[in-house]
């Protein structure tokens, strides 16, 4: 097994994600500062949020002794890619219990997953619902062997430990200097780590100046969720607020075409490529907040780009 990164390298990587200058038309009738912390660069293939959430993963299971890593996700999983790519690179085996039927063509996403050595294992719509449950366990230890679980999307104590050291790393490029930062949410894992390592010694929490465009349809449990992750990484904080009403539909979903038109536009202007089911969805969501005026002139926000741009294969956007 090849030795991982170092808490201490981790940590440096995070604090030189550059912040950028957005120029988009819209902030500046706005008044509004823009600029985009392009954590879809700090790491060719564990990009964006992966990138921390699977660090202190990764280590558990090294100090646990394991040398299997299995986790979920769907046919263009960021999760599961960036799993796949980093087991290959550390030595791990891996294991994707992967939603649905096996294609006869499998997706860009899990031919990569395959080439880097990941086991695919796929399970009906109904099972997966359930694949949390003592059966589907029981049977995947019987197939692989031994294995340390890491849930859909990284989305655990060690997830949100990892994604903390974004918000710590913000804090040490702008301090307080700043009006809001948005995120996307999924799970709400990277929103409650951000928010948690925002707040460093006497540093002030500003309520609702850390804003999470939800991608999935309604609220549904991402406030509890969220209450829990921040609980996880004993961090009991205030300076969150969650968003809906963004979604474009729902998670992973065909996008309507007034959403596939403003992502064309924004990105033809701005020069900044998103990926649809995350980065998108907040990016909208903030050009809907600047046209109410939701912001006053002179606000400065940072926009978090947590990467997913392998996921862009399964939208045919050319």
């Amino acid at each position: 097994m090849i030795d991982l990164l170092s808490e201490d390298e981790f940590l440096s990587r995070a604090q030189q994600v550059p912040l950028q200058p957005l120029h988009w038309s819209l902030a500046k009738q706005k008044g509004i500062e823009v600029l985009v912390r392009r954590d879809d660069l700090i790491d060719t293939h564990l990009s964006g949020n992966k990138f921390y959430k699977l660090f202190y993963n990764l280590r558990a299971a090294q100090v646990l002794g394991h040398s299997q890593l299995l986790s979920f996700g769907g046919a263009y999983s960021n999760h599961i890619y960036a799993l796949a790519a980093a087991a290959n690179a550390y030595g791990f085996k891996s294991i994707g219990v992967i939603r649905g039927e096996r294609p006869k063509q499998l997706s860009a996403t899990l031919l990569d997953a395959e080439a880097w050595g990941m086991q695919l294992h796929f399970v009906s719509r109904a099972d997966y619902r359930d694949k949390c449950s003592r059966e589907l366990m029981a049977k995947l230890k019987s197939l692989y062997g031994d294995f340390f679980e890491i849930p859909e999307g990284g989305a655990n104590a060690s997830g949100a430990m990892g994604t903390r050291a974004l918000g710590a790393a913000i804090h040490q490029q702008v301090k307080s200097d700043y009006t809001a930062i948005c995120v996307a949410a999924g799970t709400a894992n990277t929103l409650a780590g951000l928010a948690a390592g925002l707040v460093q010694d006497s540093s002030p929490q500003v309520a609702g100046s850390v804003l999470g465009f939800s991608v999935l349809k309604g609220e549904g449990n991402l406030g509890a969720d969220l209450i829990g992750h921040q609980k996880s990484i004993a961090s009991e904080t205030s300076n969150w607020r969650l968003i809906s009403g963004y979604h474009g539909g729902g998670y992973g979903k065909k996008l309507p075409n007034d959403l596939r038109q403003f992502m064309f536009e924004f990105e033809r202007e701005t020069k900044l490529i998103l990926d649809p089911v995350y980065t998108l969805k907040m990016c909208w969501g903030v050009a809907q907040l600047l046209a109410q005026n939701y912001w006053p002139r002179g606000s400065r926000l940072i926009l978090v780009h947590t990467g997913g741009l392998q996921g862009r294969r399964g939208f045919h956007l050319d």
